[in-house]
Order: C-alpha cells, then structure tokens, then sequence
C-alpha cells in the first residue's frame, strides 16, 4: 500500500518567516542564493529554499528589481 503525504494549499502555515529579525507568517518560498546575495535580510537554517513573509518578501523584490531588469533585456 502506497504512503500518501499531506499537502497543505493554504496560504497560511505554521512556519514563520526564515528572516533573523522577524517572526511574521510565511507567505512566499525562494532560492537561498538570491536571498544570500542580499545584505540586508539575513535569513537562518540551511536548505535550498528559503521562506519570507510579506514584508521581508516586499524587500527582497525591491533589492534584486535591477538584476530582474537586467535579465529580461538579455532575452
């Protein structure tokens, strides 16, 4: 018999935000590397993805806007 997993599809969990300095619910999943490259959010734990919230998530978009930019011109 196969095990079956949960899956929540929610918008809501109980993990909090992987920022250092807050503590909000999780709202958006992204690379850990793109998060690294920030200096100011510093994130915790160790996997490749890394959760935020809706804040932190508002400024992780503001810092990489230009290299998004850069990016759509190289297509």
């Amino acid at each position: 018999m196969m095990k079956r997993r949960e899956v929540n599809f929610s918008n809501t969990s109980d993990d909090g935000c992987s920022s250092i300095t807050c503590s909000n619910p999780t709202k958006r999943s992204v690379s850990r590397k793109k998060v690294n490259s920030i200096s100011s959010l510093n994130v915790q734990g160790t996997g490749k993805k890394v959760s935020l919230c809706q804040d932190c998530y508002r400024i992780f978009k503001k810092s990489t806007k230009k290299d998004r930019d850069m990016e759509s011109f190289g297509r």
